[in-house]
């Protein structure tokens, strides 16, 4: 959070302190609900539910949301983000979601923001 504070400009992280836990997805069973729990990425349900994702070791899943002015700005603050996530131990897997499209028509492959292809 602090790196795309520091070095990327034009975005914001809505949720309080630039972190949502547990992640979450488009949509909910609650009809007035535009986003709920990402169930299979919540750590406190793995043993409760068979479509977990989370590997028995993983004990934490944050997402740090990012919106911008356009998508080079979402792109640039991904990359810093990603980078600096990099250096922190116990990081065992990255990833982005477009969730289907709900959120937007707009996809940041994280291979190309880390200028990897």
């Amino acid at each position: 959070v602090k790196a795309i504070k520091n070095n990327a400009s034009e975005v914001i992280m809505p949720f309080p302190g630039g972190i949502c836990r547990s992640g979450s997805k488009a949509g909910s069973l609650k009809y007035k609900l535009k986003a709920s729990t990402n169930h299979p990425f919540c750590p406190t349900l793995k043993k409760m539910i068979a479509d977990s994702q989370l590997p028995e070791d993983v004990n934490a899943v944050y997402e740090i949301v990012i919106n911008g002015l356009n998508l080079d700005a979402v792109k640039k603050a991904m990359s810093e983000g990603i980078k600096a996530a990099l250096k922190v131990p116990g990081v065992l897997r990255i990833s982005a979601g477009n969730y289907g499209g709900k959120l937007g028509p707009y996809k940041a492959f994280l291979k190309e923001v880390l200028g990897l292809t």
